[in-house]
């Protein structure tokens, strides 16, 4: 085989090749033996897996794999093979046992050779998955004789529907039998005898241009090139194959839109400009898919017609996602080595009709070629973002979508950020989710947003959480200037600003609350929702913040004013403000609006300052008052004595069960004694069961012992609520009750019985708690029914812990 395999008898014999590879000709087995020939002795050649090793041709060489991944002998072929001139090396092929990849060790041996003509790993060997590499070996059949090729195999670059092609392939040439630099046809013979034949015509200078560019080179078998000379849209660069002869074989992979039908192409062959001095046109090439294949005839010439264009028109469309441009025969120009190449080549989609536009293809999003529509724009730049703007708001919602996922995959998503504040606010499909996805990541929409933040206020609601991620720092000033802006009715438009306020704000230093609370331009509504908005960041301006309030309370505040200041003014007292406590004492004992004065009892919980304003507020005339302030009151692990009187009073006369059952509560806090308990025992007979149950818990935390006998008529009184039951078996654990220990266990066990309804079962769990705190010496007994293989096993499971339990009465 000579260095150039560019002769007519040697592309006649590669055409006629079989296949690559063709392992149906591989002889199974460990050992093959060769005839005398062409001056050579005869040999035996074997694989010897008991000592990892191949004899033959009077040499001896080991095979480097682990012995724990050495194959059965079934899977070593080898086989002799005649590469011509009376010449015959032996391929031996081991694969690695059980090896997902395929990995084989491989060797090609030679007569009079010392060392094997190639030895080593082959299959995807090195790299990550997408991106594996590796050495193979393959036998191209070509009648009697054979090639044999060894190349480099790259997972990322291959001829689109093959497995794996060869890169920089070299032969064996029978001359001397040495691996050297070949030009071969790496497509397969099948795909090349069933390729539809087409031939191109001219057509001109002056092709249209298309849509959208659809090809985009990914990989060529050229080294250093990654064949983008061909879809680079410049006329003047040209792909060249870079090989000895014609360069048959040699490729480029590119991608393209699976979606979108490729109707047809055009080519440009020679480049428009200084002529390559070595250059030459193919005569004919092949256009490959995965599943098809086409060969391409081009007029005889082309090389002399700088910047003409041939067309390319398909049978029907192609679908496709790679197509591979591989270069067959060629007008050499009597050239010993020409460069043979090609300049462009673009593709053009069934939306390339004459006179179409992008605009038409962006209205298509709401049609029934609309994933084909979105392809085609994502690849037609800057143009298509303006169309699909101009088509948004005629789009349905599964076309909005589609349109986002054009504005996304633009370039510069700041141009884009118009388009995708927009789509934030949609209520249905995914355009909002995607649209804010691709905010997310794009810094430069922050100033589009902010803008769209102070001049629609129909998206504030959407745009500002987005902003408020995207850039903390440049959001704080927008949202407080929306804020402003929004009606005092807009309840859920604020809410949503103060959120994304209150975002936005802890991802900024401390000195930046205090110059937007003294920003005089901003109402003190506008800075009051902003001090809202802070919430615990008040503290970070406590000066700004009083004066905020103090223009607020100035005047006649409405209620709603007073009302709602009262949050950050709770914050600021609980961070010592005295001021801040003064207000919310003024607002307990005198705002003329019960809800206020409700609201600041709340807010006084805990506070030293109002301690004696909240045993006041406890006899308010409104309900609601007294409820909020006995409530604060018992926050308190240990009420003044102020509270517990007026406690007390209230649980005797209060007419509102709710404000009784508050009273209740801080009597179970204040200290036990006898007065207190008794006034406790009496509420056991409170109409309200919130009262009840509550008088209930404070008799047990207070040790009420006096008391168990009213609490064991309320644990049997059937027709009581079953919550004040299930408290008072508790209740009887922790007074230490165990006289009522057969009567908890007789309730306790109800949990096995499958007819037990609801609220027995509520009742017998506040027994086995009752009991948990008893430890009776013979609880295990008492609870043998419950841990019987036959209960429940969440019921096995209680009665387990209760057993486990440690007594609170001993």
């Amino acid at each position: 085989m000579p260095c150039s395999v560019s002769s007519r008898a040697v592309a006649t014999v590669l055409a006629a090749a079989a296949s690559l590879f063709a392992p149906g000709r591989s002889l199974a087995g460990t050992d093959t033996a060769l005839p005398a020939a062409g001056g050579t002795p005869a040999t035996d050649v074997t694989v010897d897996l008991a000592s990892a090793e191949i004899r033959g041709y009077g040499g001896r060489w080991p095979i480097p794999i682990d012995r724990a991944k050495l194959p059965a002998e079934k899977d070593v072929t080898v086989e002799a093979i005649d590469v011509g001139l009376g010449k015959h090396v032996v391929h031996v092929r081991v694969p690695l046992k059980d090896d997902p990849a395929g990995v084989a060790w491989e060797a090609v041996l030679g007569p009079g050779k010392p060392q094997p003509i190639f030895a080593g790993l082959t299959g995807r060997t090195a790299g990550d998955p997408g991106e594996r590499t590796g050495k193979a070996v393959k036998i191209v059949r070509a009648g009697s004789a054979s090639f044999v090729l060894v190349g480099d195999i790259r997972e990322e670059l291959t001829i689109c529907g093959e497995a794996e092609t060869l890169i920089d392939p070299k032969a064996v040439y029978p001359e001397d039998l040495t691996l050297r630099p070949a030009t071969v046809q790496r497509l397969d013979e099948a795909r090349q005898a069933n390729a539809e034949r087409i031939t191109a015509t001219d057509a001109g200078l002056d092709a249209p241009v298309p849509l959208a560019k659809l090809l985009v080179a990914r990989g060529s078998s050229v080294p250093g090139s990654l064949g983008s000379e061909l879809t680079d849209g410049d006329p003047r660069t040209t792909w060249t194959e870079r090989r000895p002869g014609v360069g048959q074989g040699e490729f480029v992979v590119m991608a393209a839109p699976r979606d979108v039908p490729i109707a047809r192409m055009r080519v440009v062959v020679a480049p428009n400009g200084p002529p390559l001095a070595r250059g030459a046109a193919p005569k004919t090439f092949y256009l490959v898919t995965s599943t098809q294949s086409f060969q391409v005839t081009l007029p005889d010439g082309a090389w002399l017609k700088p910047g003409e264009s041939y067309e390319v028109a398909f049978p029907r469309p192609i679908d496709a996602s790679c197509v591979a441009v591989v270069l067959d025969s060629a007008e050499s120009r009597d050239l010993p080595h020409p460069d043979v190449g090609l300049t462009e080549l673009v593709a053009y989609s069934e939306f390339d009709a004459p006179g179409a536009t992008l605009d038409d293809v962006a209205r298509a999003l709401g049609g029934e070629r609309k994933i084909a529509a979105a392809q085609v724009l994502e690849r037609a730049g800057d143009a298509a973002l303006a169309a699909v703007e101009r088509a948004y708001d005629g789009l349905d919602v599964r076309g909005r979508a589609l349109a986002i996922d054009v504005a996304a995959s633009h370039e510069r998503c700041e141009d884009a950020a118009p388009l995708l504040a927009k789509a934030l606010c949609e209520r249905d499909g995914e355009a909002p989710r995607k649209a804010h996805e691709k905010l997310e990541r794009c810094a430069g929409a922050a100033q589009v947003l902010a803008s769209r933040l102070r001049d629609d206020p129909a998206s504030r609601a959407c745009v500002a959480p987005t902003l408020a991620a995207l850039s903390p720092e440049s959001a704080l000033e927008p949202i407080a200037d929306a804020i402003g802006a929004t009606p005092e009715g807009d309840a859920a438009t604020r809410a949503a600003l103060r959120e994304a306020f209150s975002l936005a704000l802890e991802g900024n230093p401390d000195g930046k609350l205090p110059a937007l609370l003294s920003d005089a331009r901003r109402s003190p509504i506008a800075r009051l929702e902003i001090l809202r908005a802070a919430k615990d960041r008040a503290t970070q301006a406590p000066t700004e913040s009083d004066a905020t309030v103090a223009a607020l309370l100035a005047g006649a505040p409405t209620l709603r004013v007073r009302y709602l200041v009262l949050a950050p003014l709770e914050t600021l007292a609980r961070a010592g403000d005295r001021s801040a406590s003064a207000r919310i004492v003024d607002a307990i004992t005198h705002d003329e609006a019960w809800p206020v004065r409700a609201r600041a009892a709340e807010a006084g919980t805990g506070l030293a300052d109002a301690a004696m304003a909240l045993v006041s507020a406890a006899q308010d005339p409104e309900p609601r008052v007294r409820e909020a302030a006995l409530q604060a009151l018992s926050a308190s692990s240990s009420p003044s004595p102020g509270g517990i009187d007026v406690a007390a009073s209230t649980l005797g006369k209060d007419g509102w069960p709710f404000v009784r059952a508050q009273a209740v509560a801080v009597l179970a806090k204040a200290p036990a004694s006898g007065s207190i308990d008794d006034a406790l025992a009496r509420a056991l007979h409170d109409g309200s069961v919130g009262v009840r149950g509550a008088a209930v818990v404070g008799l047990a935390r207070h040790r009420a012992g006096a008391h168990k006998g009213e609490i064991r008529a309320l644990l049997d009184q059937v027709d009581e609520d079953v919550d004040v039951r299930a408290a008072a078996a508790q209740a009887l654990g922790a007074l230490c009750d165990f006289g009522s220990a057969d009567r908890l266990t007789d309730l306790a066990r109800t949990l096995a019985e499958p007819s037990a309804g609801e609220e027995q079962q509520a009742v017998a769990v506040g027994a086995l708690v009752a009991l948990a705190a008893l430890q009776p010496n013979d609880l295990k007994s008492r609870l043998a029914p419950l841990l019987a293989p036959s209960s429940p096993a969440h019921v096995r499971a209680a009665a387990a812990q209760a057993l486990a339990a440690r007594s609170t009465c001993r």
